[in-house]
């Protein structure tokens, strides 16, 4: 993987910092602290979910095409320098230069309008080392992301929210939770691509359990991001997904003061 900084279309990014007394938050500038990022993805999605790519094994690291084109966020524990945190990140202009968006390959995202295509920030591979697991360190990656979203003078954030499972019919029963909720967006329905089709296969399985959000998709939820799509069954990954779309202007004035201040 190159150590060259991304295309962007802002060069403030690589200044984010966040210092702290226990952890900090930026932005990985070298190769040893990405790999880090991966290590830690790799722990988190293969060996504690279950899930992830098989090929990660090789290496143990959780690494695909899209990280090279990609900033990635770091929360570091300041005392053992070690990354506890991370989030993948990337712009339009990234996305173009690079192997698109992430989100492209499981949705249509091309049928969002250009405004928000232009000034969205695709956010994905979110996780915690276990040790670490605290709203503490959640809070500083969202303010990672806030800030991001400020020197980059971006106004949307898009993604994968996921669930760890393989059964159609509980991805289905999740989406009817999320609608039941008023948690689908009804601004857009964007469509799953025909390869992660998901609900034509709910019929042929069982789901009788009740739906329980993993936190941090609830946490999402809760903070105003919509769902903008049916579920998307990712086969390679181990996942159900579904696109989620948050406007920063939608905010409430609380949220704004917590994660912009």
């Amino acid at each position: 993987m190159s150590t060259t900084n991304p295309v962007t279309t802002s060069t403030n990014v690589n200044s984010l910092s966040i210092p702290g007394h226990k952890y900090s938050v930026r932005i990985a500038q070298t190769r040893e602290k990405i790999e880090e990022a991966l290590r830690l993805r790799f722990d988190v999605f293969n060996i504690e979910l279950g899930e992830g790519l098989d090929s990660s094994f090789k290496n143990k690291m959780d690494e695909d095409e899209y990280d090279a084109q990609c900033h990635h966020l770091i929360v570091v524990e300041n005392a053992s320098d070690r990354v506890i945190g991370t989030y993948r990140m990337q712009d339009n202009a990234m996305a173009d230069s690079g192997n698109g968006f992430y989100t492209q390959s499981e949705f249509d995202v091309s049928k969002f309008p250009d405004q928000v295509v232009e000034n969205v920030v695709e956010l994905g591979r979110a996780c915690i080392h276990l040790d670490h697991r605290s709203g503490r360190v959640l809070y500083l990656l969202w303010r990672g992301l806030a800030k991001y979203l400020m020197l980059s003078q971006k106004r949307y954030l898009f993604g994968c929210c996921s669930i760890t499972s393989q059964n159609p019919a509980e991805g289905e029963a999740v989406y009817q939770y999320l609608q039941d909720q008023d948690y689908l967006s009804t601004d857009y329905s964007i469509p799953v691509q025909d390869a992660f089709e998901c609900l034509k296969f709910a019929k042929n399985y069982n789901y009788d359990e009740e739906v329980k959000l993993p936190q941090l998709f609830r946490l999402y939820m809760d903070i105003g991001v919509k769902v903008c799509s049916k579920p998307a069954l990712d086969s390679t990954f181990k996942t159900i997904d579904y696109l989620i779309l948050l406007d920063i202007e939608t905010l409430s004035e609380q949220s704004k003061t917590l994660f912009f201040k």
